[in-house]
């Protein structure tokens, strides 16, 4: 079965040429190749693979996109039968996908040259019947193909000719191939203006337009020049010398002169076509009228506006069929289409085809100004496979040495304490031989350093996270911020309040679903070492679990806040089934469970009955610290807090103790001053009004990083301060070893953890409930008192393994199976 299937998938390489060959000649021979081709590609399997590939390749996942649209627009049809016919007209460009995974990128010119040569074929095949050695059926001499097939067939033509020409300037680097190919293309050329299509004329002017431009690169003045020469040189050309251009264009330009006097001619029905569609959009510009109600809304209309002229069901424009069906929601994904067709060119232009992806949206672009040509039989199979063909990814080169992909949704964020946990391992990782490759949420920016994967969540709670990110990254000004947002979300907003009744857990859940193809599809390119899960989000554990159940590798699964805790949730029962659902197959399929506080690992065993759990202390970066002369004592007392107040992590308490000392010793009043650094939450500011203590605090806001560690190296006393709930017992901030390693005393207001307790009083540091006010009280006094005496010194803390590179020392012996490091 395994040679049957690998057999498939090397006959599908070359099938895609095959196709490429017989578009131009025999519909027939399109569909056989087409069918045999998705019944190799059946066969061949790894669908979860080919679903990855075309999802992460935007051209293709829009185009899916597009036909989803279409599927939901016989929602609301009233003419369902009519909109499964039109779903039924676009079968073609929904073999994208399986194209897209059948061709190799290797083989990209193979492709583009069998085309080149099944349209030289059908072009001799038009010399030959212009020269009277070949009739047959209604062509001739005068009619150079059959009926109306220079719809399809000029256009299929412009497009051979600029690859033609592409191929000789850019791919071909032999002088006779080259002369060959120029031959080719003025003989192509010449049979432009031999044949009928107008709108395949129109084409070849815009691409042969395109390629100068191209030719001449940053030389934009020559060539625009040369376009002004020789582009009415060429359309005066064209008709004088060519009988068949003329007499197109003179009728052209007759029929449409005389639109209003009879519309009914080829030019003026489109016209008159157009008119309606925009008529009919305007009743229906939000929705559209439904996949399958077009003909007889368009009906209506021309009954209304021009009952001389026939109906149909094609406006013969596929921008107008498209916002007529779909509204402006499908007007703007095909759009978006050529958009990211564009983007991709740009952004990879040493690609040898960046021109061609220039050329070919800009191509359809024109063509389907005059012609729905993504229901037309060839055009349709030619957008899907030279869409596969010119936006296959390139597969990514593996990495010399060893490399972890790890999963996180928040990396690169300034700020963010999960992303921070992170960003401080990868030169460390890097130190020790592995490369880190990056999968995250779209929230950070694009690493500059590693190799970094972004990708989006699936919900709208996810979007509307990620958007309001990009969002703030964007506009300055709130009302910038809010006005856009308002605008942007508010189509989303049933949405997002539907999945909060049903589904209500973190805003980014949803991230695993598509990290989890992503990460399969990076892991089969890539070949890593391990897949190592982290960041703070389940949804990235999520994805590791479908990683590692789809390809077996190892995996490293660290959680920065336990999944679950056992008293005090706050979540739902959805969230806390799920939760310990999914922590119980972390310790069953993980090949290492990591925490960050021995007190979460030894509840997680008792939940769950344990698998190979190990705590490693995530540390701070020691080259940070150390500069002992920021530090000089000042007028006051400083006691700075650094970081968020919310809940029942506040200064309540804090400010309530040192009332009390000021209070009973007037004399320190003068003495203390609390720093604020980050939020400042209301109950905090409240108690700070009621006890008439403003005159000591100092709030200063949200502080960049580096400059918070200057000012905690600069602070007299550094104030911890943990939530009073239960949780607080399993979690060590991670401000706490950026605390110790800079060496200035700690006070710790902490609640049940004890494992946090021992480790600021055995570096020297003190620690009281976060509850008590009089414990607090006489650790303030104590303080001051020592700050007064000059007694108040630093801790030597730094002797502690405490930092990023231990951290990340253990991690990686843990996952090597060494025993001595758990």
């Amino acid at each position: 079965m395994s040679r049957l299937r690998s057999g498939a998938g090397r006959a599908n390489v070359w099938l895609p040429g095959l196709l490429a060959f017989a578009l131009p000649l025999s519909t027939s021979a399109v569909s056989a190749v087409a069918l045999l081709i998705l019944l190799l590609w059946l066969i061949e399997g790894n669908f979860l693979l080919k679903l990855a590939e075309t999802l992460f390749t935007p051209v293709a996942a829009t185009v899916l996109g597009y036909l989803a649209l279409l599927c939901l627009g016989l929602l609301w049809t009233a003419n369902p039968a009519d909109g499964l016919s039109v779903l039924q007209s676009h079968w073609k460009i929904a073999l994208l996908p399986v194209f897209l995974t059948a061709v190799r990128h290797e083989r990209r010119a193979f492709y583009l040259s069998c085309f080149i040569a099944g349209m030289s074929a059908a072009m001799l095949l038009t010399f030959l019947v212009w020269l009277g050695l070949v009739q047959y059926a209604d062509v001739s001499p005068a009619h150079l193909t059959p009926k109306t097939f220079h719809v399809v067939y000029n256009p299929l033509l412009a497009f051979a000719i600029y690859l033609t020409l592409h191929k000789a300037v850019w791919e071909e680097p032999r002088r006779r191939a080259r002369a060959g190919l120029f031959a080719l293309a003025g003989l192509m050329s010449v049979n432009m203006f031999m044949t009928e299509g107008r709108t395949g004329q129109a084409a070849f002017f815009v691409l042969l337009s395109l390629f100068l431009l191209q030719v001449f690169g940053r030389k934009r003045v020559r060539a625009v020049l040369l376009l002004c020469l020789l582009l009415p040189a060429g359309i005066a050309a064209g008709y004088v010398a060519s009988p068949v251009f003329q007499q197109r264009v003179d009728l052209a330009l007759s029929e449409a002169s005389g639109f209003h006097d009879n519309p009914n001619t080829s030019v003026g029905l489109r016209l008159q076509f157009c008119q309606n569609a925009l008529a009919l959009i305007r009743q229906q510009p939000c929705l559209g009228v439904g996949t399958g109600d077009f003909k007889a809304a368009y009906g209506l209309v021309n009954q209304q506006r021009s009952p001389h002229c026939v109906s149909t069901d094609n406006p013969h424009n596929q921008y107008l069929l498209s916002a007529a069906l779909l509204g402006l929601p499908g007007l703007l994904i095909l759009l978006l289409v050529f958009f990211l067709m564009l983007r991709q060119a740009r952004s990879e232009q040493e690609d040898s085809l960046c021109r061609a992806r220039f050329a070919f949206p800009l191509f359809f672009a024109v063509i389907m100004l005059a012609e729905s040509y993504l229901k037309v039989y060839q055009t349709a199979f030619l957008f899907a496979l030279m869409t596969a063909v010119l936006y296959k990814k390139k597969p990514l080169p593996q990495a010399e040495g060893r490399s972890w992909l790890i999963l996180s949704y928040r990396a690169n964020i300034p700020g963010s304490a999960c992303s921070q946990h992170l960003d401080d391992r990868l030169p460390h990782l890097q130190a020790q031989g592995i490369e880190p490759v990056l999968l995250t949420g779209p929230a950070g920016l694009a690493h500059p350093t590693w190799r970094h994967f972004r990708t989006v969540s699936l919900a709208p709670s996810g979007l509307r996270f990620e958007l309001r990110h990009y969002l703030r990254r964007r506009l300055r000004h709130r009302w910038q911020f809010k006005l856009v947002e308002t605008l942007l979300l508010l189509p989303v907003l049933p949405f997002y309040l539907l999945e909060k009744i049903v589904v209500n857990l973190e805003s980014e859940w949803s991230w695993g679903l598509l990290a989890s193809l992503r990460g399969l599809l990076l892991c089969r390119q890539l070949r890593p070492e391990l897949v190592y899960s982290t960041g703070g989000s389940a949804s990235a554990h999520v994805a590791g679990l479908l990683i590692k159940r789809w390809t077996g590798i190892r995996w490293i699964a660290e959680t920065q806040d336990p999944l679950v805790h056992d008293q005090g949730w706050r979540r739902s029962r959805l969230a806390l089934l799920l939760y310990t659902n999914l922590e119980r197959r972390i310790c069953q399929q993980a090949d290492l469970f990591v925490f960050l506080v021995g007190a979460a690992l030894e509840h997680c065993r008792q939940r769950t009955g344990g698998g190979r759990l190990a705590v490693v202390y995530p540390g701070a970066e020691p080259s940070w610290f150390g500069q002992q002369e920021l530090y000089s004592k000042g007028g006051r007392c400083s006691f700075a807090h650094f970081g968020s107040l919310s809940g029942t992590r506040n200064l309540a308490v804090f400010f309530q103790a040192l009332e009390q000392v000021v209070s009973g010793r007037p004399e320190l009043r003068g003495r203390a001053q609390v720093d604020v650094y980050g939020s400042f939450d209301s109950l905090s500011e409240r108690e700070m009004q009621r006890l008439r203590l403003h005159d000591l605090v100092r709030v200063h806001g949200p502080v960049p990083r580096e400059e918070a560690i200057a000012r905690m190296q600069q602070a007299d006393c550094l104030l911890l301060v943990q939530n009073i709930i239960y949780f607080s017992c399993e979690t060590i901030p991670s401000k706490v070893y950026e605390y110790l390693l800079t060496g200035r005393p700690i006070l710790g207001l902490l609640h049940n953890n004890k494992e946090l307790a021992a480790m600021l009083r055995d570096s020297g540091h003190r620690a009281t409930p976060a509850d008590d006010v009089q414990a607090t009280a006489a650790a303030i006094a104590a303080i001051l008192d020592d700050w007064a005496a000059d007694k108040l010194t630093a801790a030597m803390a730094v002797d502690r393994p405490w930092t990023v590179e231990a951290a990340v020392r253990k991690l990686i012996c843990l996952s090597e199976g060494c025993s001595s490091c758990a």
